[in-house]
């Protein structure tokens, strides 16, 4: 759990102000006794990271008013009010959900599970679906993830440890994508296996596949997070 008492009461004075722009029939306590757990994972997140904007002095840099920070915050109180909520009502986590949309103009669904190490910057347009993401993920903006039916049965994306996706990309379908990728800027793929350790360019079904070693492309990744 997150220390900072005056942290999470300037935070929740914040976001209740930006729901009651929209809602009025929400449960203010369902939020409010998340939110401490909600920055728990913000700041081990920002702990990985070697950027001083995010983790200085072993402090995390959490600033409201920066908006990959909000818009992270805002995905993961969404994500974890519909795990932790006892009952079948979703409204809590659904409202937080859509805050984002508005604001960012981010889908990152509250049912979807992003990993604990996750950043992302211009992220405007993503969209995150359903998948099975590892850890240590970094997407620009227009990235999207999601499902594809193939011969009849919808297959979603596994994606592997290390995942850095450029611009406007797509991973779609059946896809199994290995440990210590980077997906270049326009890339499309869909139903494919790419190994780990490699650099990515193009479109299915012509993808071209740049093998590297795993030093390399952490050294590709090393200004994103600590190796």
């Amino acid at each position: 759990m997150y220390k900072s008492k005056e942290l999470e009461m300037d935070i929740q004075e914040l976001l209740f102000r930006q729901l009651d722009n929209f809602w009025k029939d929400y449960d203010k306590c369902t939020i409010s006794k998340i939110i401490p757990d909600a920055l728990y994972l913000m700041e081990k997140n920002y702990s990985a990271m070697p950027s001083t904007r995010f983790y200085n002095n072993d402090n995390m840099i959490f600033s409201p008013y920066y908006s990959v920070t909000w818009m992270i915050f805002l995905y993961r109180l969404a994500y974890l009010v519909n795990i932790k909520k006892e009952d079948e009502d979703k409204h809590e986590a659904a409202i937080l959900y859509y805050l984002n949309k508005i604001m960012h103009s981010v889908d990152w669904y509250y049912e979807v599970k992003l990993p604990v190490h996750f950043m992302a910057e211009h992220p405007l347009g993503s969209v995150l679906g359903r998948a099975e993401y590892g850890d240590y993920l970094f997407v620009y903006q227009g990235t999207t993830v999601g499902g594809n039916r193939k011969d009849g049965k919808l297959y979603y994306p596994v994606l592997g440890n290390n995942i850095l996706i450029y611009a406007n990309s797509t991973i779609l379908g059946n896809c199994h994508i290995g440990n210590n990728v980077i997906i270049s800027a326009e890339s499309y793929i869909i139903n494919e296996t790419i190994p780990d350790n490699c650099i990515v360019f193009g479109k299915s079904p012509d993808i071209v596949i740049k093998n590297k070693s795993e030093e390399e492309i952490k050294d590709m990744t090393s200004f994103i997070w600590k190796w």
